[in-house]
């Protein structure tokens, strides 16, 4: 049997080891292009790990939590990026709100380890990110929803290096782009 050197091939093969080592797949078309994050993850994430928080904005905001608490997270991660606020959570209407756990420095409690244990790591093949244009990164690893890595593969078999891989970086991402995807 021929072996594929296309870049799809590659993809197949590092999605497949993810998806073998704790990963789940995220479909590209959930993705949400306004907010750069993918919120049929990401909330259920927060309403699963921290039920009387969002029972506390459902009581404000009713049929509008889901809107509003993403709405919150969108200015945060404008204001202090991606990274920061996966560090350190955010405030939706006084209420502080965690996207992803830490593993604990230690087993003692077992509620921090089964919050640690909650959050979903996903793959994502073929995502589009833009609002202006159908420009597609070939893998993105996310963390609870949010973009955390992004890769195009190359492939020196297909006469492809880094090289085109760090131009097209260059060429296709505008870093002065707001957002989040390359603000991390």
């Amino acid at each position: 049997m021929p072996v594929n050197h296309r870049e799809i091939a590659f993809e197949a093969a590092i999605e497949d080891h993810l998806l073998n080592n704790e990963y789940s797949k995220a479909e590209p078309e959930n993705f949400d292009r306004e907010m750069a994050l993918d919120p049929t993850i990401l909330v259920p994430f927060i309403q699963e790990t921290q039920e009387k928080t969002w029972q506390a904005l459902e009581k404000l905001h009713g049929i509008n939590t889901k809107d509003v608490l993403l709405s919150d997270l969108c200015k945060s991660m404008a204001a202090r990026g991606c990274l920061d606020v996966i560090r350190h959570g955010f405030k939706c209407y006084g209420k502080q709100v965690e996207v992803a756990f830490f593993k604990p420095s230690h087993g003692l409690n077992p509620e921090t380890i089964k919050l640690y244990k909650s959050n979903r790591l996903t793959v994502t093949r073929q995502l589009k990110y833009s609002t202006k244009n159908e420009n597609a990164i070939d893998l993105v690893l996310s963390l609870n929803g949010l973009p955390i890595i992004t890769a195009e593969l190359k492939n020196p078999l297909t006469s492809q290096t880094v090289d085109n891989d760090i131009h097209q970086y260059k060429a296709d991402r505008d870093p002065r782009c707001s957002q989040t995807l390359y603000n991390i």
